[in-house]
Order: structure tokens, then C-alpha cells, then sequence
């Protein structure tokens, strides 16, 4: 039985002044604070109870961070009452009305305390008590979270609560660390990470041993919390590191316990995952703030990997704060607020001026985007109507929790570092980053980024800097779904090369689909001025009915934002040859209220002026104008660039489909309908796509050869730098070196005005070198690149240096 002596004798802290940070937040919490009352009710079972949102949500979620939210703008000295019309005693009231209720409706408390019989959330959850016991491990501990949250909220308004509700918080507690005080953090890297699960342990563990400080086993406690602090990012190579952390070394904590790939990324829901890579920084906030409100320092075990799993989100993350889902997203693309979490922690921490910039990005757009809903983080019709894959989005307005902790984070440890200015931040971001045990490569450049994955899902994703409000990152993107009868899809990885170059790359992959019938090769080239060289086939392994192949598939993001700018208007121009179309956004009851345009084979098309694509495909040209949408991810449109449908009876060795395309991020329609995309002709496996000064080629074969592509001979021969050009008549023989299934980028150094037939030979260190075959002299003039305006004069059958 627990006693009171067990409790903490702390009285409630005095917070720091409120800064600059803070303070935004605070303001977020105020506008919000007229939603939450309008969705509290009282609930009579008990006296002096309430709850948010119908009181039935997952893990007392729906009460637990509101509740938090009211409690700590109550104690702020900035708190505005004339502007929310709820003064500081009610928001107090009120949270303490809902930590009653959660107390009561929990495992812990008397039986017939359950749940309403109806709420908002998902029926399953109603009339039940929360606290999840004897439901596993994942649902009892994901409680962890929540407890912490009820029980800080208690500490703060100690000086306001009963013994009767502090004792029952102080159960709550004795409960969660019966289950979990002495198990040792869990392990597991693919499909599912085990980084939340310890995460939200560990948090839940803190408040247990935080907030009965003086119970027998606190001491014990603590230290299986800490344990699962330091597997909360743990990765294999831990096991091998003797360095000393806390008394021990990292490999003696680590075991065996790994949460995180070698390349400090996490997997979830059979996707590497931004979100949940999130979640081990997270926990540096989330448990860092209990401990300094309870005056404990933070330990080391709190620490561990998080700048390493930071460095990567700072990376991949967009113009409006959004860390790019490189291998789909399967939560909302777009959540109001939230995802500058890490980017804080990051600032405040690791003194990152990046970090800082970065959130102070997101947090703009957080605040815009309340704005425009009258205080509402989502639409308040919208809201009503919308419904994600587990609940009707009003139940979303429970983030608030996360503007609530960002807010204590600041108002506790600071405002973190000066922020870098946004050309300087945009400049030391950029670059190619490869993660191999991820699966995909990353290329940062000055029009957005880039990437190209290869494991869990095929796909790769051209971002614009506006980043995910204009392209979302739905799994598949880019890259091919075939459907063949009788044969689910599968895949099998042949083989994946990577040229990485300081400013681009140039991928090679083979992958065998639908239990191995079909071979799928890319090619995949991110160029330093942003454009994209794609290549993808579909090869026959036997015979087979195809049933169906779609290729070039992009998710259009259209949202209406309103006060977001043009590229939130909630509509999207599709600029195409034969004219243009509006298509807008808006979201639908049924899928009768969609609009499915099929454009036969269009050359060129360009999404809003925002993205340019030039491409060449088998299959017919569909755009989706999507309204029905459930479960609600954003509101988007499908845009397919080829579409075969039918059944396809295909032999051994025979070609299904082929998509070639190039993508030009932030071009408008007008340089589309003006772009070059070449396809020179290549022998074998070996294919070529050549733009504006760029040629990149892969060999899909399994051994070196030299691979020889033709094309009309242009007013200029190019100078590729590893490739030999022969121009002879009116055509143009590119001939590079390739190794078995590898592939390269080439960058045009210079150009040459030649009559005549010729050859140039070019070194990798940018040696070029002309011969004229023929029998007279041929006159040269450098039209660009080194050099440029310069002449040479090659006598017959002479080499020269350029």
C-alpha cells in the first residue's frame, strides 16, 4: 500500500521568466485555450471531475495534455485572461478536473470509474478504463507519456490538489512501475523500432521514480530508468564502444539491446521513419524537463546518440520544418505543430544555430496555420469531417500537448542558440548524404532535395524548398507498382550502386518484383542544380499476365492554408502542351466527388509552375483530383505520368513498361515546354539520358564493358569528362566505362563548334583532348566551358589538348 511518506516532499518550482520563445508559445496555448473549454465536460460519476474531448481517446491522451496545457498557462505571469475570457482559477480548475477524472478512470482506480459509453474517439476505447493492463507491453507502456504528464501536472499545482487526488496520482504511478521497474529495455530494429517504445518507458519510469522520491525501491527504479534512457537510440556498434559513460562503459549498457541502424536512423511500420527517428530526441525533452523540474541533473544515459539521430532529421528537413519521409509517410504529411520538437531540443542542448533556425521556421508555420483557424490546430469543419486511420481528426486538437511541452521545455531551460541566418543555414546543409543501412541516398541542393530509396519502399522523392506542402510523400513515389496475376508483389534486391559526387549522385538498381517474375532497373540521377534523370523498365523473368503498371506516380499536396501563401491556396494548376487545368482541393464524402483526368501522352507537364517534368513513357498520362480521402493524410491529388491497365500476356525477356523522365524542381511551365530530355540509343543493358549540359548512364549488366549510346549530333559537341564523343556526319556517339550494374553523372566542362567529323577524349581531372579524323584540317571553337571563344586549329589525323 502506498503512503503518502513515499511521495515527494517537493514543493511546487518556481519556473524561470518567461523569453522570446516561450512566449510564442504561450500565445499558441491562449488561442487554443476557447477549443478546449468548448470541448470539456463535467463528469459526474465522481465529484470535481472532467474530461476533453468525450474522455475517450487512446492512453487518457484526450485529458492528460490539455489538462497540462491549461495548468501551465494558469501559472504564467504573461497569461492573457481578457483575450482567452477564462481566467487563471478556471484553467486550474479544470486541469485539476481532469487529472481527477484520469486517476479515477484508471486501472488503479475503483471499478465502476470507467469511461463515458460515447465519445469522439474510436468505440473500442469507451465505457473502459485506461491504463491498458493485461493488453502487452506496447499499450501498457505507451501510458508512460501520459502518467508523466498527469504527475508534473500535479507537482505544479500541488499547492491546489487534495491529498484524495495526490494519492490516487501516486497509485497511478505504483502501478506503472509494478510493471515495468524491473524489466529491461526491449530490442528490435526492422519493420518495428524499438526507440518510442523505450522512450515512453523511460518516461514513464522517470515520473515513477521522480514522484514517489522516497518510496524503498525509488533508487532502484531510477536505475532501470536510466538503462532505458540509453537504449532508447542504441545501435550495434555500441556493443563494441569501451568508452566510459556513468561508472560503466557503453558497451556493458548496450548488450544487446539495439534500437537504431547502424546509420542512426529508425525504422517503423516497415518504413525508416522520420517521426519515430524523432522520438528518441524527443525523450531528451520529454524526461529532461521532469528531471529539472524535480532539481535532478540530467544523466548521461539521456544523452546518448541523440546529437547523432539529430544531425540526420536537421538534414532532410524543408522549408517549412518538415524532415522529408524519404520512404513514405504513412501519419499526417502535414501536422500543425510538433515537428520543430527536435530542432528545439537540438538548439537548447547542442547549441545548434541551424537547429534554431529551423524551428523558429516550422514554429512560423505553426502559428500561421493556427492563425487561420480561429485558434483551432485544425480547421474546426474540417475537423469535424476529416477522419485519420485511427480517429476523427477533432481528436488531433489534443496536440496541443505538444505546443504545452514545447513551452515548458523553453520557459524551464531557455531559448537555445542565436539562430544561423537562413542563407548560411541553406548553405551548410547542402550535399549528398548516403545512408546504406537505411536504403536510400540524399542530396541537398539550392532548389530543395533530392532522394532515392531502395529498401522497404521503392521510391524516390523531388522536393521543391516549399518542400512537403508541395509534393507528399506518399510510399512509391516516383518509381514503378506493377500488378502481376496471380503473383504478389515482392521484393528481392539484386544489386544497388551509388556514385556519390560532392554536389549530385547517380544511382543503378535492380530489383526483382512479384515474386521474382519481373525485374524492375532504375537509373536515378540528382544533378547539383536540382533537376532529376530517371530511367525505369520492367522486364519479363518468365511468362506472366500483367495485370497492371503505374510509373512516375507523385502525390500533389493541395491543401487551402489561409494564411500560408499562394502555395496553400487550395488549388493546383496542371500546365501541359494543349493548355492548362485548375484543379481544386477540398475534401469529399464520397468517391463519386472525384475527378479522374486521363491526358493520353503529353511530352511535358508542370505542376503550378512549382515543378517541371519532361518524360517519355509507355502508358497513358492520369491526374486524380482526389476529394474522397480516408483515412485523411493531406489533401492531395495523384498525378500518374504513365498507366498501363488491361491484362498483358509477356514472355520471358520481354519488356512490360518504361519510364524515362526529367524533373525540374521550381521551374515554371513556360522553361518546361523548352527543356531537353534525350534518350540516346544504347545496346544491351545500358542506358542514357541526357539534359542541358548533364548526361548520366547505367550499366545493368553484370560486368564491366564500355557502353556506346547514339543520338543526333547537336549544334555543339559536349565535353564529358571519363567519356570518349565521336561526332561522325549527323550523329553522336557517346562511349563511357562502366562497371556491371553501376552507374554515373557527367557534367558537360565545355562545348565545341565543330564542322566536321571528330573525337574528343576527356579526363576525369578535366583533360580534353580533340581528334580529327579526317583528311583536312578542322577548325574548333570552345562555345563554352573553359576557354570559351577560343578557336584551334587540328591538322588530319592530329590529336590536340584543348
Amino acid at each position: 500500500m502506498i503512503r503518502l511518506e513515499d511521495t515527494t516532499d517537493l514543493t511546487p518550482p518556481a519556473l524561470p521568466p518567461e523569453n522570446d520563445l516561450s512566449r510564442r508559445y504561450l500565445r499558441m496555448i491562449e488561442k487554443w485555450v476557447p477549443v478546449g473549454v468548448e470541448h470539456f465536460a463535467a463528469w459526474p460519476n465522481r465529484p470535481n471531475c472532467g474530461h476533453f474531448f468525450g474522455g475517450c481517446h487512446w492512453y487518457g491522451n484526450e485529458t492528460n495534455g490539455p489538462a497540462k496545457a491549461f495548468a501551465l498557462a494558469s501559472l504564467s505571469p504573461d497569461y492573457d485572461s481578457k483575450a482567452t475570457g477564462v481566467s487563471r482559477e478556471q484553467l486550474r480548475e479544470i486541469a485539476i478536473q481532469g487529472i481527477r477524472y484520469l486517476c479515477f478512470t484508471h486501472d488503479t482506480g475503483p471499478e465502476d470509474c470507467v469511461r463515458p459509453a460515447v465519445g469522439l474517439g474510436r468505440p473500442e476505447n469507451c465505457n473502459t478504463k485506461w491504463g491498458e493492463r493485461g493488453k502487452g507491453f506496447f499499450r501498457e507502456s505507451q501510458c508512460g507519456h501520459g502518467i508523466a504528464a498527469m504527475s508534473l501536472t500535479c507537482l505544479l499545482l500541488r499547492d491546489h490538489l487534495d491529498e484524495e487526488t495526490w494519492m490516487m496520482m501516486a497509485r497511478v504511478n505504483e502501478d506503472y512501475a509494478g510493471r515495468f521497474g524491473d524489466m529491461p529495455p526491449k530490442s528490435g530494429v526492422y519493420w518495428d523500432t524499438q526507440m518510442e517504445e523505450n522512450a515512453w518507458t523511460s518516461h514513464g519510469l522517470a515520473s515513477c521514480f521522480l514522484f514517489l522520491s522516497r518510496h524503498e525501491r525509488a533508487a532502484a527504479w531510477e536505475a532501470t530508468a536510466r538503462r532505458w534512457m540509453f537504449s532508447t537510440c542504441a545501435t550495434p556498434q555500441d556493443a563494441y564502444d569501451l568508452g566510459a559513460l556513468d561508472g560503466s562503459t557503453a558497451r556493458a549498457l548496450t548488450a544487446r539491446t539495439y534500437t537504431t541502424l547502424p546509420d542512426y536512423w529508425a525504422e517503423n511500420h516497415g518504413m525508416v521513419h522520420p517521426s519515430y527517428t524523432s522520438s528518441g530526441v524527443r525523450s531528451l525533452m520529454s524526461v529532461g524537463c521532469m528531471l529539472k523540474l524535480w532539481g535532478r541533473d540530467l544523466p548521461p544515459e539521456l544523452f546518448w546518440n541523440r546529437r547523432r539521430v539529430y544531425e540526420n532529421l536537421k538534414a532532410l528537413t524543408d522549408g517549412a520544418g518538415y524532415a522529408q519521409a524519404m520512404q513514405g509517410m504513412d501519419w499526417h504529411y502535414l501536422p500543425t505543430v510538433g515537428s520543430e520538437t527536435a530542432h528545439a531540443i537540438a538548439s537548447v542542448f547542442f547549441k545548434d544555430p541551424d537547429a534554431a533556425a529551423l524551428q523558429r521556421r516550422a514554429l512560423r508555420n505553426a502559428e500561421l496555420r493556427q492563425d487561420g483557424n480561429a485558434g483551432w490546430m485544425y480547421d474546426r469543419e474540417f475537423a469535424r469531417k476529416a477522419h485519420d486511420q485511427q480517429d476523427p481528426m477533432i481528436m488531433r486538437e489534443t496536440t496541443i500537448a505538444s505546443v504545452a511541452a514545447l513551452y515548458l521545455f523553453h520557459r524551464l531551460m531557455g531559448p537555445g542558440a542565436k539562430p544561423a541566418p537562413e542563407k548560411t543555414l541553406e548553405k551548410r546543409l547542402l550535399g549528398v548524404r548516403h545512408f546504406p543501412h537505411a536504403g536510400f541516398v540524399h542530396h541537398r541542393h539550392g532548389k530543395g532535395q533530392t532522394s532515392f530509396a531502395w529498401r522497404n519502399s521503392v521510391m524516390a522523392l523531388p522536393l521543391t524548398r516549399e518542400g512537403i506542402y508541395t509534393l507528399a510523400p506518399c510510399t512509391d513515389t516516383c518509381l514503378g507498382r506493377p500488378k502481376v496475376k496471380d503473383k504478389p508483389d515482392s521484393h528481392r534486391l539484386q544489386s544497388i550502386r551509388v556514385a556519390e559526387y560532392d554536389d549530385g549522385f547517380a544511382a543503378a538498381l535492380v530489383m526483382d518484383r512479384c515474386q521474382e517474375t519481373l525485374r524492375q532497373q532504375v537509373l536515378f540521377a540528382s544533378l547539383p542544380d536540382g533537376r532529376v534523370l530517371s530511367f525505369e523498365r520492367f522486364v519479363a523473368l518468365e511468362a506472366v499476365t500483367v495485370e497492371a503498371l503505374d510509373q512516375g506516380f507523385l502525390r500533389v499536396t493541395n491543401e487551402h492554408f489561409p494564411l500560408l501563401g499562394d502555395n496553400c491556396r487550395g488549388a493546383r494548376m496542371l500546365h501541359r502542351p494543349d493548355g492548362s487545368t485548375e484543379y481544386r482541393g477540398w475534401l469529399g464524402d464520397s468517391e463519386s466527388d472525384d475527378i479522374i483526368d486521363t491526358l493520353a501522352h503529353p511530352a511535358w507537364l508542370n505542376i503550378d509552375d512549382r515543378l517541371g517534368i519532361r518524360f517519355s513513357g509507355a502508358g497513358r498520362t492520369v491526374y486524380h483530383n482526389r476529394h474522397y480521402i480516408r483515412p485523411y493524410r493531406a489533401i492531395a491529388d495523384d498525378l500518374t505520368l504513365s498507366r498501363q491497365e488491361g491484362e498483358q500476356a509477356v514472355k520471358s525477356g520481354q519488356e512490360v513498361g518504361r519510364l524515362s523522365a526529367l524533373i525540374c524542381p521550381e521551374q515554371k511551365h513556360r522553361a518546361t515546354a523548352s527543356s531537353t530530355l534525350l534518350i540516346p540509343k544504347g545496346a544491351g543493358d545500358a542506358v542514357c539520358l541526357v539534359t542541358d549540359g548533364f548526361l548520366s548512364a547505367a550499366n545493368f549488366g553484370e560486368s564491366r564493358r564500355a557502353c556506346a549510346f547514339e543520338l543526333p549530333r547537336p549544334e555543339e559537341i559536349p565535353v564529358y569528362p571519363g567519356a570518349t564523343v565521336e561526332a561522325k556526319k549527323n550523329k553522336l556517339r557517346i562511349t563511357v566505362v562502366l562497371e556491371g550494374r553501376s552507374a554515373v553523372l557527367l557534367q558537360a566542362k565545355q562545348t565545341l563548334g565543330v564542322k566536321g567529323d571528330a573525337r574528343v577524349e576527356a579526363t576525369l581531372d578535366g583533360a580534353a583532348f580533340l581528334t580529327n579524323p579526317g583528311k583536312g584540317r578542322l577548325s574548333v571553337k570552345i562555345a563554352s566551358g573553359r576557354g570559351k571563344g577560343g578557336t584551334r586549329q587540328v591538322g588530319a589525323g592530329q590529336t590536340r589538348r584543348l
